[in-house]
């Protein structure tokens, strides 16, 4: 035995969470806009438009960010994993700078705009929900403090200090006061209830997104189980189809690309090739007349009773069945081409005999009958009974039954004429009853002027 080491390459994988947080971050980006606009629209608010354009453009670059990251495979989960968590932890970053320029606390309505990043964190982890609220909290909190001092009495020594730092980069960094407009002043415990409530909406949604993520897990999981029913079906649809015992043909109905065919169709048109998906169907089987086989696949489907396929430097008689199939967005067309080749000359020596035969079933009822017989008895039908052609035999007599002797001989006289009828009974496999064929000889005599049209005379048995 070989003992030596084999390095297997890593797997690639596409991590399922990064569309949900890129649509996450694409649906902030939206909510932004009119939670700037309205109340700037309705109360005259004072916007840093510049400010909240770069934020702006920031969760833009983000969104980008998780459209890369979607579009690649990774060979490192934890990597990712901490690539997703520092680009949304960036977001609620800048979410909170754009609150800051956008009107501040003087602009609650904006605050709603925190649910979503906080909602969306439960694809990166059970955790991170509660991470990000706090998160939204601690930046809301200090960026208020920068706006109204009064709130840093009600604060710890650290928060406040830091909020002190923080107003002060804000104003040189934006010249600005810590108004955002000096028409408005509202009492400290105004800023503090908007806080508190704030802080229990994000904590709220926190929860909301561990129940939202129990829900979304079970729904992927039964994702994941229909999928994998989905293959096994498909695998064993496909390995049905292959070993169908006919020669039949499955296509794509647009394109005519063959997508599978059974064993029996490989071995007669395609000559035992094994790979036969992809080729074009009426290059691989060359119809004498095509035409008519395409319009069944490109229309509804249906039966091509006769069609002549030219295999090499034979030609053999087919019949062509269609029948449409939908599969994953896919219209696809399952075609069975069978040979009549062996039926096509046996009911052509047939038409061409001199006597007029015909089949009938145990009941007496006509099942086929080839051309002479057509022309003796006009109006003959498949289904008709075998008694209206002989009105001269009494009801009720079964002149078409040999009995046990299994053939029998009479003359008959049909339309003047005298015929040599030839009865036998064919025993079918299994079953006690049997199969009748009836053959009309003409002989070399013809009926009297006064004798009747149909007529019978004496009855010859043969065995």
């Amino acid at each position: 035995m070989n003992d030596r080491t084999q390095l297997l390459p890593a797997l690639l994988w596409h991590d399922p969470r990064i569309h949900p947080l890129d649509d996450t971050w694409l649906l902030t980006i939206f909510t932004i806009v009119p939670a700037i606009a309205l109340p700037w629209f309705n109360s005259g608010l004072q916007i840093d438009f510049v400010a909240t354009t770069m934020g702006l453009l920031t969760l833009g670059a983000i969104h980008l960010g998780f459209t890369l990251l979607s579009s690649r495979e990774t060979r490192n989960p934890i990597r990712l994993t901490r690539t997703l968590t520092a680009l949304h932890t960036l977001g609620v970053i800048t979410v909170a700078f754009i609150w800051q320029h956008a009107g501040g606390v003087q602009n609650p309505l904006f605050l709603l705009v925190f649910a979503l990043p906080v909602i969306g964190a439960i694809f990166l982890s059970r955790w991170q929900p509660y991470l990000m609220a706090m998160l939204a909290a601690v930046m809301v909190a200090l960026m208020a403090s920068s706006q109204e001092p009064e709130l840093r009495w009600y604060a710890p020594a650290g928060l406040s200090a830091a909020a002190d730092w923080l107003g002060g980069v804000l104003v040189k960094a934006t010249g600005a006061g810590s108004l955002p407009f000096a028409g408005f002043y509202a009492p400290a415990a105004y800023f503090v209830v908007l806080l508190e409530a704030f802080v229990i909406m994000l904590f709220g949604c926190a929860v909301a997104a561990e129940y939202l993520a129990g829900i979304f897990e079970r729904l992927r999981g039964q994702a994941a189980s229909a999928r994998a029913e989905t293959a096994r079906s498909q695998a064993l649809w496909s390995a049905l189809l292959e070993q169908l015992p006919l020669p039949a043909v499955l296509l794509d109905a647009d394109t005519h690309e063959v997508v599978g065919a059974s064993a029996p169709a490989v071995a007669k048109f395609f000559g035992g090739e094994e790979s036969v998906v992809g080729r074009d169907f009426f290059q691989a089987i060359h119809f004498s007349y095509p035409e008519a086989v395409q319009q069944l696949i490109d229309g509804a489907g249906g039966v091509e009773p006769q069609s002549m396929v030219r295999l090499g430097e034979q030609l053999l008689a087919t019949e062509v069945r269609v029948q449409h199939l939908a599969q994953n967005g896919r219209r696809l067309a399952l075609v069975v081409v069978n040979d009549t080749t062996e039926a096509l000359c046996v009911r052509a020596a047939l038409d061409v005999a001199e006597h007029a035969a015909l089949v009938a079933d145990p009941q007496g009822r006509i099942l086929a009958f080839n051309r002479p017989a057509r022309a003796l008895f006009s109006g003959t039908q498949v289904g008709a009974e075998v008694s209206g052609l002989l009105p001269q035999f009494q009801p009720g007599t079964r002149w078409w039954d040999p009995g046990l002797s299994g053939r029998r001989k009479m003359h008959v006289t049909v339309m003047r004429r005298v015929y040599q009828l030839t009865t036998s009974s064919v025993p079918l496999p299994g079953e006690d009853t049997r199969l009748y064929v009836v053959a009309f000889l003409p002989v070399a005599r013809v009926a009297a002027a006064d004798q009747s049209p149909v007529g019978s005379t004496t009855v010859v048995e043969r065995p």
